[in-house]
């Protein structure tokens, strides 16, 4: 452990050469076409140059910390202190589904994969493989039910009468809030509710949209195809940037995912897997940024977590 701290002769100089031509390289890339499954050769390749350095030289271990810099939010805290909105994150990593309150304070909800808030922000929905749960912010269970293959999951409604919409092996299914009325809507891709007093769904199939009474699965109309729920990301080019409108709020390489809105739509809030940071911006008017690093290691993870909700604070 010593032989980390000892002054190699030339070290310095080593270290300052190698960021140089790590620098120039990638400033000098060009830029790539649109690629839908392959975005990121020219970061993919100045990352994995840095890594090798990394794992050969002390020197390259700086380089590590400069490149991964360079590509991400260069005033990232290196750790999760405060939300810069009002309610709580709900995040989702391999260890499990994790409650952040907006002092920065996190709460580990238990053994799931995907999770979503109720409305008002009173309690969670979460699944594991075969179980569908209603938690309180605590973590304590208020119900459970038994289902196979659970994707998805959203919860709707009104102060009083909620409904939890979820996809188990290819079908959506809604049952009410309080764990009762259970029932299949029928085969699905992917849903979303629509706002308003009435349980109404988009759900989407194939290439076609359709709405839906969530209580009766009748259809109440036919739309275009919908765009996913995080509509505020557009990419090209090995670049990805945040659109609000017309107006693009931020903008760099790799790929951002799980773009979520305050509860008083102020703010937005992704993460950014390549730099492993989670970023918050402001969604109009001036630009404010704020971001946070070690996000893997913040939620006990291995790979990059995942970003579910921005729950309001519980009424």
């Amino acid at each position: 452990m010593r032989l980390g701290r000892v002054d190699v002769p030339g070290e310095h100089e080593a270290r300052e050469r190698t960021w140089a031509v790590v620098r120039a390289a990638f400033g000098e890339r060009e830029p790539a076409p649109a690629r839908p499954r392959r975005l990121l050769p020219a970061v993919a390749l100045a990352v994995l140059a840095a890594a090798v350095a990394a794992a050969v030289t002390p020197p390259g271990r700086a380089v590590v910390d400069r490149v991964r810099e360079a590509l991400g939010v260069e005033t990232a805290e290196q750790a999760l202190f405060s939300l810069p909105a009002g309610g709580r994150l709900l995040v989702v990593s391999d260890s499990g589904a994790w409650l952040v309150s907006r002092d920065g304070s996190r709460r580990r909800l238990g053994d799931y994969r995907v999770a979503a808030c109720s409305p008002f922000g009173r309690f969670v929905a979460a699944a594991r493989e075969r179980e569908l749960a209603a938690l309180e912010p605590d973590g304590e269970v208020r119900w459970t039910l038994a289902r196979n293959g659970i994707t998805d999951v959203a919860w709707g409604g009104t102060a009083t009468d909620t409904r939890i919409a979820y996809l188990a092996g290819g079908t959506l299914r809604v049952v009410a809030g309080d764990g009762t009325g259970d029932h299949a809507l029928g085969p699905a891709d992917g849903f979303r509710w629509l706002p308003g007093a009435r349980h109404r769904l988009a759900v989407i199939a194939g290439r076609r949209t359709t709405v839906v009474d969530a209580d009766t699965g009748a259809v109440v109309a036919r739309e275009p195809l919908l765009a996913p729920r995080s509509s505020h990301i557009r990419q090209a080019g090995g670049t990805s940037r945040i659109v609000v409108g017309r107006d693009v709020r931020f903008e760099g390489s790799g790929t951002f995912r799980d773009a979520t809105p305050s509860p008083d739509g102020r703010w937005l809030a992704f993460v950014w897997p390549e730099v492993d940071q989670l970023v918050f911006v402001t969604a109009s008017g001036r630009r404010e940024l704020e971001a946070t690093a070690n996000l893997t290691n913040q939620f006990d993870a291995v790979d990059t977590p995942h970003l579910a909700d921005w729950c309001p604070a519980a009424e």
